[in-house]
């Protein structure tokens, strides 16, 4: 299971490089044709070294920093805090199946 899990992650990376490739080949050869730099035809992926050492980097368009990580973790964070409610809720569901499996059980046995 796990070789299959792994084998199917490798998979969708390498799906989701070749579209990414893929959108950024097209935006070269699309500049090439147009034949002059239009500022609203951005590029899938860069990644710009500053002067200072920072690194900034844009995905389709929209401005990636460290800062932007930052507050998504603390996201994901509030999100484990949900995850206690949805493992209760698990629970109770598990509880109430197992309930109603020994009902319909005892009912049918009878």
């Amino acid at each position: 299971m796990g070789k299959f899990i792994l084998k199917i992650s490798m998979l969708l990376f390498l799906l989701l490089f070749g579209v990414i490739l893929g959108m950024q080949l097209a935006n070269q050869n699309m500049k090439k044709m147009q034949g002059y730099d239009d500022p609203k035809m951005y590029e899938a992926f860069t990644i710009d070294k500053q002067d200072d050492g920072d690194i900034n980097a844009t995905v389709l368009g929209n401005q990636v920093s460290t800062t932007d990580l930052e507050e998504k973790k603390k996201e994901m964070e509030e999100w484990k805090a949900f995850n206690v409610l949805s493992s209760a809720g698990k629970g109770i569901s598990d509880t109430l199946t197992s309930l109603f499996k020994g009902m319909a059980g005892m009912i049918s046995d009878e």
